[in-house]
């Protein structure tokens, strides 16, 4: 019996022009507001357009070449961009320049436009014109639930408290912050960083939006890499399968709409993935390989356990040794700046992971503590049942894995059916080369997962495995019959639409964002109703200089304070017990404040009392305990009140104030 004729390739420009009208007529329809804030992510991905064209032109053979108009090809150039940018906005950051990271990203931008004028314009067959509007319909109308449910006001704790704090105070300061009371800004965080090109023209939403970028690139990286481990008849329809993959895993819809560091780190891995499968060995695209390894090692710490997977999977396909050890000394000085800078301030490189080891003034065994309260155990907190049992409980009982923690039955599979990918191999007489692929795939998935599994089974810190899952289940369908390909396909459907579901679910029960994201209502009064601080929050925005520095008491959450100021995560020390211990009086106490430079304080009663309970803030401990919490309570007597509602208050720093002129009900503002 004769093979099927090819199926038509998805062309990358109709495709992805396709997917962006979809993305824009239901902006249009739903959330016309939001129409303009397109910009933004279509500058962004321009740009890095712009970085990957122009890295390609000075990089020669040491960048990756593909002649084929194809979406793997923009997913090389456009992951190169990212991954070229990203040292520059580190360095940039680090030495007080930020603001030519913004400079670089114009120019990156106007050469993008000028090489996007240049591209050479054919007429399509009509087979692959439909087959690529049909591609982009599909890419379009999950990209368009993404944009929508990300382009809102942030209410996420993580993103209120670092992930967009970072880049907004690094535009204020003009350069990165190390804050050692946060201790998530001693690591790498060059994603963080990139969102301020947003956040300089549309604020949090404007961030977010650029957010969307780095899930776009993700996106098409994996449809990129599915048609490269598809067989070649079913390449044209393994793209839009992917994405159909992808959307049965309500974790990577997360990774979409929250500015999670996990998310460019999957982009950045699943492109590696890319340069390690679809270029010719040689020669070997070494440069490329090194630079999104050194961007994935420069999102978060994970980051290296992760490129020492990729660089294994590189080895086993056969990259030559030399070319492997020169990707790897490029990662490596990407990220040195971020271990240098973390060694300076806080005496260990890869802070706070091996505190123990190196020591440090900011971390100790009860920041530790209560670190490990936060997120789900590793394997060496498991019984052997825990073990065996765990694919099943990843199923079974998501909420176990931390926030965004539904990996979704299919990526799970994925992930499994990777791991025994060598054996399959084997069994089922594939050639030396596929049993070379499926190697290096078991190779991957065993080493990130055993990272994994040795720190925190928190689920989305596996995103890149679920992609790369996924993609795997994409190419083993492809070697199916036509029969069980079509029986394969319903179930990806099914599977994606309660994926899809379930991921909507799961951001009304976390966030009640549905109305907002649908534009049934204003993010202002979405705010007021989420955030019980956001009304104090536009105070100080409105009334207080810009100068003043805050001190926030039973406040992690920073962003929407926009001032200067300290604002400690929970698991780490809050200076205001040592002042209290220090201090004589409450008026001592305000003169002691003051003395640190702060000149206005941020009381949140409620968040207090949650932070007490389950962080033990400002907890004190034994025979001096009622006098340190009586002195404590006091505290806001000797301050002046300028701001009060739902529990949250603000206050002016005013050391010779006297107790008795104090206007503050006591009972009201003590935490």
């Amino acid at each position: 019996m004769s093979e099927p004729p090819p199926a038509p390739r998805c062309r990358p420009v109709p495709t992805l022009l396709g997917a962006g009208a979809v993305v824009a007529f239901g902006t249009a329809i739903l959330a016309p507001s939001r129409l303009w804030l397109l910009l933004i992510p279509l500058s962004f991905l321009t740009a890095l357009y712009g970085a990957g064209r122009l890295l390609s032109r000075l990089g020669s053979g040491a960048l990756p070449a593909i002649a084929a108009p194809s979406l793997l090809r923009t997913a090389y150039t456009l992951g190169i961009g990212l991954a070229g940018l990203a040292p520059v906005a580190t360095l940039c950051a680090m030495s007080g320049l930020f603001r030519v990271t913004g400079a670089a990203i114009v120019a990156c931008f106007s050469y993008g436009l000028w090489a996007l004028s240049r591209i050479e314009r054919r007429w399509l067959p009509r087979n692959e014109l439909i087959a690529s509007l049909a591609g982009g319909a599909v890419l379009g109308g999950s990209w368009l639930i993404v944009w929508l449910w990300a382009t809102i006001p942030p209410t996420f704790y993580d993103e209120l408290t670092y992930h967009l704090v970072i880049p907004q105070q690094a535009l204020a300061a003009g350069q990165d912050r190390l804050l050692p009371w946060v201790y998530q800004t001693a690591m790498p965080h060059v994603s963080d960083l990139l969102l301020a090109w947003g956040m300089a023209f549309a604020d949090e939403v404007g961030a977010r939006a650029t957010h969307v970028s780095l899930w776009v690139l993700c996106s098409v990286g994996a449809w990129g890499l599915a048609e490269t481990v598809a067989a070649s008849r079913t390449a044209g329809w393994a793209g839009p399968w992917t994405i159909v993959a992808l959307a049965s895993s309500p974790t990577l819809w997360f990774l979409g709409t929250l500015s999670f560091a996990e998310t460019a780190l999957t982009a950045a891995i699943v492109i590696a993935c890319c340069v390690l499968l679809g270029t010719p060995l040689k020669p070997s695209p070494w440069l490329a390989l090194g630079l999104l390894l050194g961007l994935a090692a420069g999102v978060k710490l994970s980051g290296l356990a992760w490129a020492g997977a990729a660089l294994l999977a590189g080895a086993i396909v056969g990259w030559a040794t030399r070319d492997l050890a020169r990707a790897g000394l490029v990662a490596v000085l990407c990220v040195i700046p971020w271990w240098i800078r973390a060694f300076l301030y806080t005496g260990n490189p890869i802070f706070p992971l091996a505190s123990d080891i190196f020591g440090s003034p900011y971390w100790n065994a009860a920041n530790q503590a209560r670190l490990k309260t936060e997120i789900p155990p590793s394997i060496q907190d498991m019984s052997l049942d825990g073990w065996l049992r765990l694919p099943v409980t990843l199923v079974q009982h998501p909420e176990q894995f931390g926030s965004a923690g539904d990996a979704g039955l299919l990526a799970v599979t994925g992930i499994g059916c990777l791991a025994i990918l060598p054996l399959l191999a084997r069994l089922l007489g594939w050639t030396e080369q596929e049993r070379r692929w499926a190697d290096a795939a078991g190779a991957f998935i065993w080493l990130a997962g055993l990272a994994w599994l040795t720190t925190s089974t928190t689920i989305r810190f596996l995103a890149p495995a679920l992609v790369v899952g996924l993609v795997g289940l994409v190419g083993m369908a492809a070697r199916l019959s036509r029969p069980v390909q079509i029986i394969a396909a319903v179930a990806f459907v099914l599977l994606a639409l309660v994926g899809t579901a379930r991921f909507i679910d799961q951001q009304e029960s976390a966030f009640s964002a549905t109305d907002v994201a649908l534009g049934w209502e204003s993010g202002t009064v979405y705010m007021a109703r989420r955030l019980d601080h956001e009304a104090a929050a536009r105070f100080v925005r409105e009334t207080v200089p810009a100068e003043a520095r805050l001190l926030l008491v039973g406040e992690a959450r920073a962003l929407y304070f926009a001032r200067e100021g300290m604002a400690p995560y929970p698991v780490s020390e809050h200076p205001m017990a040592k002042w209290v211990t220090e201090a004589a009086s409450p008026e001592a106490l305000a003169r002691r404040v003051a003395d640190e430079g702060f000149t206005h304080v941020v009381l949140n009663v409620r968040e207090f009392k949650r932070l007490h309970d389950q962080y033990g803030l400002l907890a004190f401990h034994g025979p001096d305990a009622p006098t340190l919490e009586h002195r404590l309570k006091e505290f806001p007597r000797a301050l002046t009140p300028l701001f009060s509602k739902n529990g949250v208050y603000v206050f002016r720093v005013d050391p010779v104030r006297r107790q008795d002129s104090a206007a503050t009900n006591d009972k009201e503002v003590t935490p």
